[in-house]
């Protein structure tokens, strides 16, 4: 057991919405179910297997936001039954953190970064013999937040402008509504913007009635995306989730071969409909004991994964198969939470489903990671792409989205009750309330972030000019002026030496 308090700068303890968040992860941030019970006075007992854990809380963080933070030790890890105070071990490990990244010299700091990290570890020095140690802590933590962030975005920016434009990337966007023919020069914004657009091949809309396949709108979208020399993929090919597939799927069988038999089927048909004019496919959808409305073991979900690689491959042995995926950091597993099937002894996150994806020998093209308005900082989101990397796969992001306006979020509900899994994903990043330009700040720093590392190839905005997964994430406000993002990418991608469009 371990026992955690977690205090806010005037040394009580934090809201209980805060304490429910805190949850434990192996050393390779493999999430446990969280088990824990909270004490009157908020020191919460956190049941841990023996060995070490890492620690992850969702705190509101004055002068810094809403976010996830992890304390882990100095990469140590925490052993069963510790006490601690988390915000103190969250600021030491995120120093620490910070201080080995700069120790690379691959780049030289800001004055702001390297004042920010002083001043963190000012703070920390001064918590462990103040009487008001609590508030030390918390400053501590937000610049040592702020300087991890500041160091990994100005590394991305050394090794930008050291290498060479990368001419195949692709910079996409959502592409339903293509090409906007009610609404005046969004089209032609669209195509300065991006070289890449999603198509919508969800079943429910390609064969609503079984037999009766319909592509009259895809036709249209990929017509106007060859007259504007746009490259497409086609999203997604098979997905378990009963927002995409039309009532006859509901009664398909893993044990009789229907669902096998279905996949072959109707993926063999797409990819060869569209071969020499879609290269990019997304194989599966949020197949990681996430959506397994088939209820199928995690083993069958590897398997029906590399039946829909394998039935992309045989019909164009030219075509990228893309492993789609959410909830990279497996939030939702700590939950015991899942969209729709069962909730097994532990739920496997991205990581573990492709690691079982590749114990199958399944011939596929790139990891596909969605990251709508990730409640994780930038040096967080570029530790998980060493993560990744691992599997020797590029990288797609398919999914992006933050807001450009504050948000309306369900409350807490009661004890017995997980949080909802739109409080879990939504955060507040560097102020407490999204705006134009904190959407346009985020994405410039995301964007310097993906681009710099070798093994993203791809980065989808999601969407063009509505709201998105997330409200308010379009890049069009109502009336239909662009947003500051808009602008921002522009020049991101100018500075970087694309120029899309007629202009």
């Amino acid at each position: 057991m371990l026992n955690v308090k977690i205090l806010n700068a005037h040394g009580t303890t934090v809201t209980r919405d805060e304490l429910v968040t805190l949850f434990a992860t192996d050393m390779q941030y493999e999430p446990y179910h969280r088990k824990r019970t909270i004490d009157a006075d908020g020191t919460i007992h956190l049941e841990v297997p023996e060995g070490p854990v890492i620690l992850h809380a969702k705190l509101v963080i004055p002068g810094y936001g809403f976010m996830w933070v992890v304390a882990d030790n100095c990469g140590m890890g925490y052993s069963k039954d510790a006490t601690l105070e988390f915000v103190h071990e969250a600021a030491v490990s995120r120093i620490y953190e910070v201080e080995q990244l700069l120790k690379e010299k691959e780049f030289i700091p800001s004055v702001q970064c390297t004042s920010l990290l002083n001043d963190a570890k000012t703070m920390i020095g001064l918590a462990n013999h103040a009487v008001n140690a609590a508030e030390y802590n918390i400053v501590a933590l937000a610049n040592s937040l702020w300087a991890g962030e500041l160091a990994a975005v100005e590394r991305a920016r050394v090794r930008i402008a050291n290498r060479a434009r990368r001419d195949n990337f692709l910079f996409g966007c959502g592409g339903f509504q293509y090409p906007y023919e009610n609404k005046p020069g969004l089209k032609e914004m669209f195509d300065s913007l991006f070289n890449y657009a999603t198509l919508p091949f969800y079943l429910e809309r390609t064969e609503w009635e079984k037999g009766k396949p319909t592509y009259e709108l895809l036709d249209h979208l990929q017509d106007e995306f060859d007259k504007s020399g746009i490259l497409t993929k086609a999203h997604p090919m098979w997905w378990a989730h009963t927002a995409g597939m039309p009532p006859w799927t509901h009664e398909l069988k893993w044990e009789d071969g229907s669902i096998a038999r279905e996949i072959d089927r109707v993926v063999k048909r797409h990819v060869t409909r569209y071969k020499g004019r879609i290269k990019y496919f997304d194989a599966i959808n949020e197949a990681h004991d996430w959506c397994n409305s088939y209820n199928l073991t995690q083993d069958q979900e590897a398997e029906m994964t590399k039946l829909c690689c394998d039935a992309i491959h045989e019909a164009n042995p030219d075509a990228n198969a893309i492993i789609n995926t959410c909830f990279m950091f497996g939030e939702n597993v700590a939950d015991a939470r899942v969209q729709w099937g069962p909730v097994f002894e532990r739920n496997m996150t991205p990581f573990t489903y492709l690691k079982k994806v590749h114990e199958l020998g399944t011939e596929y093209d790139a990891i596909g990671i969605q990251l709508y308005l990730p409640s994780r900082d930038m040096l967080a989101i570029d530790k998980l792409y060493d993560r990744y990397s691992v599997f020797g796969k590029p990288m797609h992001l398919t999914e992006l989205g933050v807001p450009s306006k504050k948000q309306d979020v369900p409350p807490f509900t009661t004890e017995g009750d997980l949080y909802c899994l739109r409080y879990m994903y939504y955060g507040l990043w560097h102020e407490m309330e999204w705006n134009e330009r904190l959407q346009a700040d985020w994405m410039e720093w995301f964007y310097t972030l993906s681009y710099a590392r070798p093994e993203v190839e791809a980065l989808t905005w999601w969407s063009f000019d509505g709201p998105g997964y997330v409200p308010a994430a379009g890049l069009y406000n109502e009336n239909g002026s662009p947003k500051e993002a808009c602008f921002r990418l522009k020049a991101l991608e100018e500075q970087w030496g694309f120029h899309f469009g007629n202009k």
